[in-house]
């Protein structure tokens, strides 16, 4: 029987189809926009009901529909092109294709279609909980393709279930051969720009509660895998940004150019690293100070800053390495000086005047630096997420009034002061600390460890990192922020405490951490497989050129054993026939030996005719057989193995 020719519309086949289209699209449907996810979901719901009722969807009410919700896509994104577009126009059309299916070849079009559009998942989130379950999806469509085949439809639902389960356990091992061999681009396979402008993380401006806004996120920023010595997590400062222009309220980014033909500073290499950096849709990347050689892709700016050309909207993976750089050959020029000392003439004039004062009673910048974070840790300041909100005149507010506020708030106000005492100065922002993961032995940062401090610029010596955060007393931070201000720069040892604070890691910690190595494995070793790490593989084989030829030769390879693996399933076919049905066909095979003409389609009462015309001695050793075949084979009951046995002799006989 020609399957091809059977309707979908057997018992089974369209419901079947319902499900497979609903586990296809359901992970898409929580990023998908509201409507096209209820236009979906209202597609499914229109098949079933012309199914049930044995209906027809008229094609001029399908083009209408069609043509709407194309429109629809293109007010929405303003493009039919792009992630969320395309993925959402393909979705509505998968939708409308099983609503007009009829025929075996629209069904068969609509499973293959569901290989591919199953996949668009993975361009929203690469977490390995989608991998399991696009794995389940790829089982489940597969069921539909032999459901679809089998003249019984899905009434054998236990054989197309074994048979489907073979079948992907039969493909997982060319998969994996495929995954390492095909040829890769220099970026991993699901590097589609997002089309989403959002993203959590550290901005390039700088606001009373900017910062501290991040406390609340525990997302994670990125993830830090050292090679060799391990750095103290108090020196653990995590380069983003650099603020030198103050309005009053507000500090910004100025423009910088970048580093032609490298720096040129004496420096000495201190920690090497790699880091795994979530997308954040912001160009800037994070870097252990100091910065000095830009990781690929990205350049290196004359503030020691690294920036990429493009937004990060897709997990991204670089190696770089922390330098102490030795500044005391290198002076600023005017422009630099200018930029470091510019401060607004219109307000926080009380600030001014209070450091110009004390300016004064100081020698030297490092003697006043030093005092002002004594001034900090004597007095009354206090370290807290909910400081109060002061519109004018911040730093005064700050700095004389409410004595409280977050790292930004010191960080400000510190620069501000520094600045009005005639010393350079600027803002950094980036990230403090890490949690470490012993089961992955790399380090977690996430947002709520974004930081904001300070650089000074002291003659003979260049800039030198000032954290006034750690310079406040430990009787005056919020409970939940102690343990970070007790692992910057060693400011407090200096001013005479010990203070240390590390939380309990409970059952559920462990947990987490454990799922986060796997995780990262799972990001870093399967999605994130370049081409990079696939020359690097063949490299330890011993291959260092022409590496694409060898790939090419392992691709050939593979399809030849996958052909092989195939041909043999064929071969061997019938050792999966049930033992009568065997034996029936070692008895054709002799008969035909003997001279019996017969045609693929010969019953057994035809083949005892022809037997009989040939040679009635034939006939009588094959006629017992034959009759012991028809028995065993159109009886319900299974056969014994005493009426097996007998078939076996009754065949040798022949």
């Amino acid at each position: 029987m020609n399957v091809k020719q059977l309707p979908i519309s057997r018992p089974g086949i369209v419901p079947l189809l319902l499900l497979i289209q609903t586990g296809v699209l359901f992970p898409l449907w929580f990023f998908m926009p509201a409507w096209i996810t209820l236009t979906t979901i209202a597609l499914l719901l229109a098949k079933w009901y012309l199914n049930h009722h044995r209906l027809h969807a008229p094609k001029w009410i399908l083009l209408i529909v069609v043509l709407v919700c194309v429109g629809g896509v293109f007010l929405q994104f303003k493009t039919l092109n792009g992630r969320d577009a395309g993925i959402g126009l393909i979705s509505l059309m998968y939708g409308f294709k099983l609503l007009e299916a009829r025929s075996y070849r629209d069904a068969a079009l609509l499973l293959f279609i569901s290989f591919f559009i199953v996949v668009t998942a993975f361009f929203y989130t690469e977490a390995i909980w989608m991998g399991l379950y696009l794995l389940i999806s790829m089982l489940l469509i597969l069921v539909g393709m032999v459901a679809l085949n089998s003249p019984k439809g899905v009434q054998s639902s236990a054989k197309i279930g074994r048979s489907s389960v073979i079948t992907l356990l039969q493909a997982i091992p060319i998969m994996v051969l495929l995954f390492f061999l095909f040829p890769r681009s220099s970026s991993p396979l699901w590097s589609m720009p997002n089309d989403s402008q959002s993203g959590s993380g550290i901005d390039d401006t700088m606001t009373p509660g900017s910062i501290g806004a991040l406390h609340t996120f525990d997302d994670i920023a990125f993830r830090a895998d050292f090679e060799g010595e391990v750095p103290k997590n108090s020196e653990m400062y995590w380069r983003g940004l650099v603020l030198s222009r103050f309005d009053g309220f507000t500090w910004y980014k100025e423009s910088h150019s970048p580093v032609r033909g490298g720096l040129e500073l004496p420096r000495e290499l201190t920690y090497q690293y790699r880091i795994q950096m979530e997308p954040n849709n912001r160009n800037w990347i994070f870097g252990l100070e100091q910065l000095a050689e830009a990781p690929e892709n990205a350049y290196l700016f004359s503030d020691y800053t690294w920036m990429k050309r493009r937004r990060v909207t897709q997990r991204i993976t670089y190696s770089a390495q922390a330098y102490d750089i030795d500044f005391s050959d290198h002076n600023l020029t005017p422009r630099q000086q200018e930029m470091y000392l510019e401060l607004p003439d219109d307000s926080n004039q009380r600030t001014k005047e209070w450091a110009e004062v004390r300016r004064q009673e100081h020698g030297s910048a490092e003697t006043f630096v030093s005092w002002v974070l004594s001034y900090i840790h004597q007095n009354q300041y206090h370290y807290t997420l909910t400081p109060e909100v002061i519109e004018v005149d911040t730093v005064d507010g700050f700095w004389f009034r409410t004595q409280e506020g977050f790292c930004e708030h010191y960080a400000g106000a510190f620069v501000y002061i520094m600045r009005a005492a005639g010393i350079p100065a600027r803002v950094v922002t980036g990230y403090q600390g890490g949690e470490y993961n012993p089961y992955g032995d790399y380090y977690i940062v996430r947002q709520k460890d974004a930081h904001a401090w300070t650089e000074v610029w002291l003659e003979g010596e260049g800039w030198r990192r000032i954290d006034p955060t750690a310079a406040i007393h430990p009787s005056r931070v919020d409970e939940d922020l102690l343990g970070q201000t007790s692992s910057r720069d060693g400011w407090l040892q200096e001013f005479g405490s010990n203070t240390s604070f590390e939380a309990p890691r409970g059952f559920l910690q462990n947990l987490a951490l454990r799922w986060d190595a796997i995780q990262s494995f799972w990001s870093e070793t399967v999605m994130g497989y370049s081409q990079d790490m696939q020359f690097s593989w063949l490299r330890k084989l011993g291959i260092e050129k022409n590496q694409y030829r060898y790939l090419g030769y392992g691709l050939l390879f593979t399809v030849f054993l996958a052909g092989l693996i195939f041909g043999y399933w064929v071969l061997r076919s019938t050792q999966w026939l049930d033992p009568v049905a065997k034996q029936y066909i070692k008895l054709i095979g002799k008969l035909k030996k003997q001279g019996v003409s017969l045609e693929s389609s010969t019953g057994p009462q035809e083949l005892l005719k022809s037997v009989r015309d040939v040679s009635p001695k034939l006939y009588a050793r094959a006629a017992p057989a034959i009759k012991t075949y028809v028995e065993l084979r159109y009886r319900k009951q299974s056969a014994t193995k005493e009426q097996l046995k007998l078939l076996k002799q009754q065949v040798a006989r022949v």
